[in-house]
């Protein structure tokens, strides 16, 4: 086959002259870390301890280092934002040139305290699943601006370097709303995947409209609401927790077995936080399963408003994708694309707005 198989607009990747820029090695001072715990075990993008996943499931350990939620906020004047990058365990090579399991994109925080995205990092065609280099243009124009970079959310990042312009500015970014992070637990659905790169992630639309701290611990295949998890996440400080991971239990047994007993773990030590439980977006009416699966969710949001839980809310998942293009809302009928992230992040987003009391 003699012709080209990929549009070369999709490959560029502009590197940044060494001789131009001021290399930062992270953790650094001045660059706020968000959604990770950066250092341990060795690698940059670590979400929880390996020590602790290993005790979860195989797949909670194999994906305990993915950067999904990572986010790291600074404020500079320089004229580009460049990134070196030396990936750990990752994803396997995809297709589109990997924006969706290695890339991260460049946001800029604006006046009316929303983030808009500037850019998306993309590896070249030549890359090679170890290391890269990346640069964007930050459209300063010499005045300082407050930037958000997202991390990868499908693939382990070892070392990551930030090259500024030489001689410019660099200052602490924006501050969130809440210092205490919301905590996120869920599916691949909550994990981030299909989501075209990982500003898109239906957390990351919350957080990009409310200007929202939060901690995304969403593990593709493995949320399935086990104890030590479940304990684990309520020992961390959080202002609010969202349980999504319906999809990831197999059936509504499991849902029953755990669902109640998750909430009520989050509940001993965080008794007055915002408690969201949803139901899984693909529902379908005409599904037994599915039928069952939000009735369990249901009769966990009943209990605990019964036993005077004043502060738990209840999102029906059916409802997430509602409106024009419904049927277009997946990647596969099950993941979210772009725009089923958006719907899930509009409608969850106003009731974490009013939770929040955010008006």
């Amino acid at each position: 086959m003699n012709g080209k198989i990929y549009d070369e607009n999709f490959l560029k990747n502009e590197t940044a002259a060494d001789n131009t820029v001021d290399w930062f090695e992270l953790p650094c001072e001045k660059f706020d870390i968000y959604g990770l715990i950066p250092g341990v075990d060795g690698i940059f993008t670590c979400r929880i301890p390996r020590e602790i996943a290993k005790t979860v499931s195989t797949t909670v350990l194999s994906e305990c280092g993915y950067g999904a939620g990572g986010r790291v906020l600074f404020s500079t004047n320089s004229s580009f934002v460049a990134i070196k990058v030396e990936y750990a365990h990752g994803a396997v090579p995809t297709v589109c040139n990997h924006c969706f399991t290695h890339g991260f994109d460049l946001y800029k925080f604006g006046d009316d305290e929303t983030y808009k995205f500037v850019a998306a990092y993309r590896p070249a065609k030549d890359f090679d699943y170890k290391t890269a280099e990346y640069k964007a243009n930050t459209k300063n124009n010499g005045e300082m601006g407050s930037f958000l970079i997202n991390t990868p959310h499908f693939s382990g990042v070892k070392k990551l370097y930030i090259g500024l312009e030489k001689g410019s500015k660099l200052e602490h970014g924006a501050s969130y709303r809440n210092e205490k992070p919301i905590i996120f637990y869920g599916s691949s659905i909550t994990h981030g995947a299909a989501a075209g790169r990982p500003g898109n992630t239906y957390e990351n639309f919350i957080s990009q409209k409310y200007n929202l701290n939060y901690t995304n611990l969403g593990f593709a295949g493995g949320a399935k609401g086990q104890v030590e998890i479940a304990e684990y996440m309520a020992g961390l400080d959080m202002c609010m927790f969202v349980s999504d991971y319906d999809h990831n239990a197999p059936d509504a047994e499991h849902l029953k077995e755990t669902h109640f007993r998750l909430y009520e773990i989050i509940r001993k030590k965080h008794p007055d936080i915002p408690y969201i439980m949803i139901s899984k977006p693909d529902f379908s009416s005409n599904s037994k399963a599915d039928v069952a699966r939000r009735g369990v969710i249901i009769e966990s949001f009943e209990k605990a408003r019964a036993a005077g839980d004043e502060n738990v809310y209840f999102i029906d998942g059916g409802t997430l994708f509602d409106g024009e293009f419904r049927e277009s809302c997946t990647s596969d009928g099950c993941h979210p694309n772009d725009l089923g992230f958006y719907r899930m992040a509009d409608k969850i987003g106003a009731v974490i707005a009013r939770a929040m009391k955010i008006e």
